[in-house]
């Protein structure tokens, strides 16, 4: 029998490079096996860090007694006269009796009729109005704008004019239907402005101002006084009240009401407990395991995660102090009598009618209750700054740990794979040299064979294996 060896990836090279890649791979799987844990238990964190948003946006609004209450205001038979919106921060509840009788007007002008809008018939000419900025320019009209839409967008395109122009249209004469109107920017006498003049020659239609009407303030009856305004819609009517006067109706007053808007606030809590629920419902849903729960990518036992929960249970359970206006404690209060307790879930319910009624019955202990300086949402935002602080918060921590570990766990299974790379060449480069003499070998007992005739190449085949 001759000399047999398995050439460089030759069958069996291959199968003995294989095995010992395999082995060297045990430690590199187990790694990877560890990255993939580290890295289901980093998304699962990601989650529970993620409901911690809703809490944060909200606290901000139960810090302050002014952002934390809601008010409403009720118009009875005004509605159709006014509309209002409230600055809750300084609005004040109460009533007041309000009667428009004239709206404010800007000033304006029309033109007399003419037959067709589009027909440049106006002649060639100039438009002279003066701007915003107290200075005056003159427009040029040429023969190919010289209608009443071209005028218009000569005067629109004026960006710090005080007026706007419109070409509006008139039944009053079935022949000449068209006119153009212009018209200040702002209501109210103080608005007053002067309109452009228009300077026109060879034309074939005629054109003038034919009407115009002065600019005046609202006049509004405030608790019997009578209170004028330069426009419509008037920001701070009253303090935190702005208004949008939309019709006059002269001797029909009516009441506005600004009063606590109980469902709101309500509302604003049970949005708070639903995201504290979020929390609850995540730390109980890793505390639920048995003998056949994977512990090793979840939270189960995890003491942060407790500690948070115990937290939340002291916030819920302590009593909140309410103090009078010299400072002395007068009362306490706590979540459970406003409707806000644990069920045995261990989530929390609210009790909306329950706590409606405590508002009915004293809304502004219970406000200090909640945003006072000891109150639940202080108290609320103390403890949760110290896990969402950005940077050095407990979330943002163990969040940078587990970020940690993968990073390490990489650098590990790639320092491995480069000595498994080196030992695979290592191997490869010996197993070519031994080729390299096997070679030579049988290449010298070639020639000794050819050399020593038939009777030395049986001995010397006999002892290559020939």
């Amino acid at each position: 029998m001759g000399l047999r060896f398995d050439p460089v990836g030759g069958g069996q090279f291959k199968q003995a490079v294989q095995a010992m890649i395999e082995a060297e791979k045990q430690p590199v799987k187990a790694l990877e096996a560890r990255k993939g844990n580290e890295e289901a238990r980093l998304k699962l964190f990601q989650d529970f860090k993620s409901r911690f948003s809703g809490i944060t946006k909200a606290i901000n609004e139960f810090t302050d007694f002014r952002k934390f209450r809601e008010l409403k205001a009720d118009l009875g038979d005004g509605a159709n006269l006014m509309s209002v919106s409230l600055d809750k921060e300084k609005a004040e509840p109460g009533s007041d009796t309000i009667e428009v009788s004239e709206l404010a007007q800007r000033s304006s002008v029309i033109s007399n009729a003419i037959d067709d809008p589009d027909s440049p018939s106006l002649g060639m000419g100039y438009i002279r109005m003066n701007l915003e900025n107290g200075e005056s320019t003159e427009v040029l009209v040429e023969d190919g704008n010289s209608s009443l839409r071209g005028i218009a967008n000569l005067i629109n395109r004026q960006s710090d004019a005080p007026v706007k122009a419109s070409v509006v249209k008139d039944g009053t004469d079935p022949d000449s239907k068209w006119r153009l109107m212009i018209s200040a920017k702002n209501d109210g006498a103080d608005d007053s402005i002067e309109f452009p003049q228009f300077y026109f020659l060879d034309g074939a239609n005629e054109f003038y101002i034919q009407d115009n009407h002065d600019a005046q303030n609202a006049l509004v009856y405030l608790n019997g006084f009578d209170i004028e305004t330069e426009g419509n819609q008037v920001a701070d009517f009253l303090t935190g009240v702005s208004v949008e006067l939309k019709a006059a109706k002269p001797g029909a007053p009516f009441t506005l009401s600004i009063t606590e808007d109980y469902s709101k606030v309500a509302g604003k809590v049970k949005g708070m407990v639903d995201e504290i629920n979020k929390v609850l419902e995540f730390i109980n849903k890793q505390n639920q395991v048995d003998q056949n729960s994977d512990t090793k990518n979840s939270f189960a036992g995890d003491t942060s995660l407790q500690n948070i929960e115990f937290q939340i249970r002291n916030l819920i359970h302590q009593p909140m102090p309410v103090y009078d206006a010299n400072g002395d404690e007068i009362k306490s209060y706590q979540l459970s009598q406003m409707g806000v307790e644990f069920e045995k879930t261990g989530l929390l319910t609210f009790k909306e009618d329950r706590f409606k009624k405590e508002l009915e019955r004293d809304f502004e202990g219970v406000g200090q209750a909640i945003t006072g300086p000891n109150g639940f949402g202080p108290s609320l935002a103390r403890a949760f700054e110290g896990y969402t602080r950005t940077g050095n918060g407990l979330l943002a921590n163990r969040e940078a740990g587990m970020r940690q570990r993968i990073k390490q766990i990489d650098n590990q299974i790639e320092t491995k794979n480069r000595n498994i790379e080196r030992r695979i060449q290592a191997v490869t480069d010996q197993f070519s040299r031994l080729q390299g003499t096997l070679s030579s070998m049988q290449r010298q007992g070639q020639y000794l064979s050819a050399t020593l005739g038939s009777g030395g190449g049986g001995m010397i085949g006999q002892l290559l294996g020939g």
